[in-house]
């Protein structure tokens, strides 16, 4: 049982990515809070979602990349990113669920938007959002949909967004987890954690991949909006449980 349910999320979580191109970290985070101590879920949480992401940009397109919002994403990420983990180990590990779950909500109630609010694409929005979506990345492995969020409020459609946010995550997945391993963070025995669920994730992923390829962008928005309704709703219900 210490391999099936853990395997079960990430396997969930990486169908997900597969077929939105996030939401990942955001949903795994969500399943392994509640099996194993957040830090440890979070390590192996940022080194699967780097993996996945190599597999998103294996095809990768230039052309098919906003390179103006890599740039904003990409240079105040670099603050959260590395400041992330720090955040993170200050807490207790009850405080760090709380502080996960809350860190979902929000990402979700965001991202499920069908048009996010104009406003909400201006550069400096997405300076502050690429600084904290970083740290919370990099520190608790969720919050990426509202870089997504940020996203399609400027104008970015289809496919590139997924691939600029591939790139983002993978950079911010890069700081956290080269964070956590300097700062000897990482949990005794990770490797042997890490690497089968490393395994079925890759599995999972190209199922989800195959189905992104044959749907509708009308279609992926739905699903990401109802998938993320349900990921709140999940998320609420133990933020209330752990602080009862």
């Amino acid at each position: 049982m210490e391999i099936v349910l853990p395997g079960l999320m990430i396997a969930i979580a990486a169908l997900f990515r597969g077929v939105t191109g996030f939401g990942f970290a955001l949903l795994a985070a969500l399943g392994l809070s509640s099996l194993m101590a957040p830090q440890d879920a979070t390590s192996i949480i940022l080194l699967i979602d780097l993996v996945l992401t190599g597999l998103i940009l294996r095809k990768f397109d230039r052309h098919m990349v906003d390179w103006r919002a890599t740039a904003i994403l990409l240079g105040f990420g670099l603050i959260g990113g590395i400041s992330g983990p720090y955040v993170a180990a200050m807490l207790s590990d009850d405080s760090a669920r709380i502080a996960t779950n809350i860190a979902i909500a929000i990402a979700a109630l965001v991202a499920m938007m069908h048009r996010p609010p104009q406003w909400m694409g201006h550069v400096v929005v997405g300076a502050v959002l690429a600084l904290v979506v970083g740290g919370m990345m990099a520190g608790f492995a969720v919050g990426g949909p509202l870089a997504a969020a940020w996203l399609l409020a400027g104008g970015t459609e289809g496919a590139r967004v997924r691939n600029t946010l591939a790139i983002y995550f993978g950079f911010v997945d890069v700081l956290g987890f080269a964070t956590r391993a300097g700062a000897g963070m990482l949990p005794d025995g990770f490797l042997g954690m890490a690497l089968p669920l490393l395994a079925i994730a890759v599995i999972a992923y190209f199922p989800g991949e195959m189905i992104y390829r044959k749907m509708s962008m009308i279609l992926w928005r739905r699903v990401c909006a109802i998938s993320l309704v349900l990921i709140a709703i999940v998320g609420a219900m133990q933020t209330i449980l752990i602080m009862l």
